[in-house]
C-alpha cells in the first residue's frame, strides 16, 4: 500500500498542475465506477482550483441516480481536458474514448482493481487485492488526509457493496468489512445503498428478468446460459440497463459451474456477462479472448453479432 500512496501523491501533483481534469468511468456504468468518479470529483474540487468533469459514455441506470445528486455527468470528454483520471476501467476501450486516452500530450492516471487491467496511462494505481476501486480510494484519501462528506462516504461504500455482491462474493475480505465499517462511521447510508442497488425494481424490469430466467439452459458441462434479444427487450418494455443484477440470480443455480448471459443491443452488438460458480474457473480469462475482462469470478465482453436460435433433433430407435 505504501507504493500506491506514493504513486497517488505523484498523481495529485499532476492534477494540481492541470486546468481541466476529466474523471472517466467505463461504459455500462456500475456503482463502483460512478461512485469512484463522483468521490474523486468532490475531493479534488475542495483541494484544487482547476475544473473537474465526470464523463461516462452511457447513461446511468435509475438505480445509480441517488449517487449523482446535483453532480453533472457528461457523455463526452471536454475539448479543454488536459488530464484524465480513468476509474475502474481495465482497458481504454471500456471507456469508449481510447483515442483520447492514447494521446501522448494528455497525462492519464489509471486507478483500478481489476487483475485484467492493461496498465495503460502515465501513472497507474492498481490493487487487484481490493474488492473495488472505491476501496482503493478510501485508503488513498485516508493516507493523504483528504476530507469528504457523508454522501461521498456513501459513494465509496456503494462501490464496495456493488462489487462484493452485497458482501456475498469471495472478494469480501476482513479489510473490506473493516473499510465498510469505517465508511458507516463517516455517515455512509448503508440501508439506502441496499435498497437502491438491490431491492428496487420496476414491473418492466421484473418482466425482463422473468424472460431471462425462463430462457436459461444448463448444458452437460455445467454451464448455465441465458439470452435476451432486442425483440424480447421491446416486448417487456424495459431498457437494457435493467439487466444489471439478473446474472447473479442465474448464478444461484446449484448445478451451474459457470453462468453466461448474452444480450443483444440496438447497435448490432452482443453483450456477454459471465459469472463463475466454482473456484476453479477464471471467467476473466475467457472474456479476455473476446476483448473483454474483469475479475476471476465476474467478467464481461462485447462483440458484434446477433443471437440466432438453433434446434437439434435426435431419433431414438424403439426396442
Amino acid at each position: 500500500m505504501k507504493t500506491l500512496i506514493s504513486t497517488f501523491k505523484k498523481a495529485l501533483k499532476t492534477i494540481e498542475n492541470s486546468n481541466h481534469c476529466t474523471l472517466l468511468s467505463h461504459r455500462h456504468p456500475d456503482a463502483d465506477t460512478i461512485g469512484s468518479a463522483l468521490a474523486m470529483q468532490y475531493v479534488l474540487n475542495k483541494q484544487y482550483p482547476g475544473s473537474f468533469t465526470c464523463v461516462c459514455a452511457d447513461p446511468l441506470p435509475e438505480s445509480l441516480l441517488f449517487l449523482k445528486q446535483n453532480h453533472t455527468i457528461r457523455k463526452k470528454i471536454p475539448s479543454q481536458t488536459d488530464c484524465i483520471i480513468a476509474l475502474d476501467c481495465s482497458t481504454p476501450e471500456q471507456t469508449k474514448f481510447p483515442d483520447v486516452i492514447e494521446e501522448k500530450n494528455i497525462p492519464v492516471i489509471n486507478i483500478d482493481h481489476h487483475t485484467t487491467n492493461t496498465r495503460y496511462g502515465n501513472i497507474t494505481i492498481i490493487n487487484p487485492h481490493a474488492a473495488s476501486t472505491t476501496e482503493i480510494l478510501y485508503h488513498l484519501f485516508e493516507a493523504t488526509h483528504l476530507s469528504y462528506s457523508s454522501h461521498i462516504a456513501t459513494c465509496l461504500l456503494a462501490g464496495i457493496y456493488n462489487d462484493t455482491g452485497s458482501f456475498m462474493h469471495s472478494n469480501t475480505t476482513q479489510e473490506t468489512l473493516k473499510t465498510a465499517g469505517e465508511l458507516q462511521k463517516k455517515g455512509a447510508k448503508t440501508q439506502k445503498i441496499a435498497k437502491k442497488l438491490f431491492n428496487t425494481h420496476s414491473v418492466e424490469q421484473l418482466r425482463l428478468w422473468g424472460t431471462v430466467l425462463s430462457n436459461a439452459r444448463l448444458n452437460d458441462k455445467g454451464t448455465l446460459v441465458s439470452k435476451i434479444s432486442t425483440q424480447e427487450l421491446e416486448e417487456t418494455k424495459a431498457s437494457s440497463r435493467e439487466l444489471a443484477g439478473v446474472i447473479n440470480y442465474l448464478n444461484c443455480a446449484r448445478e451451474a459451474r459457470m453462468t453466461i448471459l448474452l444480450s443483444e443491443d440496438i447497435h448490432g452488438n452482443i453483450q456477454g456477462s459471465m459469472r463463475a460458480g466454482k473456484d476453479d474457473i477464471d471467467v476473466s480469462a475467457l472474456c479476455e479472448q473476446f476483448g473483454g475482462g474483469g475479475h476471476k469470478k465476474a467478467a464481461g465482453f462485447t462483440i458484434p453479432g446477433k443471437i440466432v436460435a438453433q434446434e437439434t433433433w435426435k431419433i431414438e430407435p424403439q426396442d
